[in-house]
């Protein structure tokens, strides 16, 4: 199954830039070498970004909706854009479900209990794994055993700063920005190999509208970028959304693990 294609839209909760910001933004000193650097983290731009992580981590469930962009690096280093869409739909402790489209295929995925099944319709095929009765334990397990990570997947986590806290090394408020009409903060972080930018609503929960990561150390420094709307936040979602619904022709195949390097 194609599962990088999921790989390809990997996204963290944060967004970093380590570009120049306006003269007004709250920064802190430029990083001068890549081992052994202390954190130097905003605390304006600390605190917004605890602040949303909490607030999707006392959600029961929610739903949402992302326009996507993102770059494909050809030879020569030459970027072509394509585009994408995608539905996500949480119900704790152990429901997902994700249908996500691009100019370069779709994907639906279904986790309810601990099934975890990836359907691929534009070739007709899918597959069902076992998997920890628990979103986080079934997203930590299909990277590390399948190399796949689920597009925007750390909104889903009970902490969603956790795998991001552990990459940062810069942080910045760059000022109040706006998506689609709403009033947002503008954040930028950075680990040693991504830059990132989040803006998270102003007007009522710190939700994030907008996430942007920079692969800078990727050949021809691709990019990523997800708009997020329709934010809900329903006190319980039919269970029957987390179940597959699989084509009665779609052809089952198996779900491979990553196979360990030779040394």
């Amino acid at each position: 199954m194609g599962c990088r294609v999921f790989r390809t839209t990997v996204l963290t909760v944060v967004m970093l830039a380590t570009s120049a910001f306006s003269a007004g933004a709250e920064s802190a000193p430029p990083i001068a070498s890549p081992t052994a650097v202390p954190l130097a983290i905003a605390p304006r731009a600390d605190k917004l970004l605890t602040d949303a992580c909490h607030a999707l981590a006392s959600e029961k469930a929610f739903t949402f909706h992302a326009e996507i962009l993102f770059d494909e690096v050809l030879p020569k280093n030459v970027k072509v854009l394509f585009a994408g869409a995608m539905d996500f739909a949480l119900q704790r402790p152990n429901e997902l479900e994700v249908e996500y489209k691009s100019d370069l295929g779709s994907k639906m995925l279904w986790y309810q209990n601990d099934t975890l099944t990836i359907l691929d319709p534009s070739h007709g095929v899918y597959s069902t794994i076992s998997v920890p009765a628990s979103i986080d334990g079934m997203l930590e397990q299909v990277e590390k055993v399948h190399d796949l990570t689920i597009p925007l997947s750390d909104l889903a986590f009970s902490d969603p700063c956790q795998n991001f806290r552990k990459e940062i090394i810069f942080g910045a408020y760059v000022g109040v920005g706006d998506v689609n009409g709403v009033e947002c903060d503008h954040l930028a972080f950075s680990s040693h190999t991504q830059d990132y930018q989040l803006w998270l609503d102003r007007s009522g929960k710190p939700l994030p509208l907008r996430v942007v990561v920079n692969y800078r150390t990727e050949p021809g420094s691709p990019e990523y970028i997800a708009t997020i709307s329709g934010w809900k936040f329903p006190p319980e979602i039919v269970a029957t959304r987390f179940k597959a619904a699989i084509p009665k022709d779609a052809k089952r195949i198996e779900f491979l693990p990553v196979k360990e390097s030779q040394p």
